[in-house]
């Protein structure tokens, strides 16, 4: 299987094999051996080498969000066609809840200048903290939420304006 997917405006090709109880992962011309599990719905073991990786993969509306590690990373799979389609701009200053669950630690404020990979806020669910971090250095513009509130998968977290220069 041929899988084409966007992580930040990159698109990457991925081959995916299955033989026997292992996947077969073809990647930057270098092949994995990997043995994946779904231990409960959306929740990965995935073993490549002596290496354990534990993930959560949930459904936006076009997109995944793959939790790994603390990381998130936002993918959404793409046809390769021989044309670009013209996208929406999508705001530069929003940051979208990748899941849906609760909010249990506010770390900034309106007005509060953060650096790229600062943790902005923290979101419960399913027994698991998700961190968002600022994606860039930014100026907070808005918190749309409080601690203890809840958020759907998709809602505008905070608004970040990208500091200049």
């Amino acid at each position: 299987m041929f899988i084409n997917y966007e992580h930040e405006n990159q698109i990457y090709n991925v081959i995916v094999e299955r033989r026997k109880n292992f996947y077969f992962i073809t990647y930057d011309n270098t092949e994995y051996k990997v043995n994946a599990e779904e231990i409960k719905s959306g929740h990965l073991i995935i073993k490549i080498g002596d290496k354990i990786i534990k993930s959560v993969v949930t459904k936006g509306d076009q997109e995944k969000y793959v939790f790994v590690d603390g990381d998130i990373f936002k993918v959404k799979n793409i046809e390769l066609t021989g044309f670009r389609k013209k996208k929406k701009k999508e705001k530069e200053n929003t940051l979208n809840s990748p899941i849906s669950g609760r909010i249990v630690n506010i770390k900034t404020k309106k007005g509060d200048k953060v650096k790229k990979g600062d943790v902005l806020l923290i979101i419960e669910a399913m027994k698991m903290e998700y961190i968002i971090r600022a994606p860039y250095d930014g100026i907070v513009k808005k918190v749309n939420f409080k601690e203890k509130d809840l958020i759907e998968i998709g809602q505008n977290t905070l608004e970040l304006s990208k500091m200049k220069g």
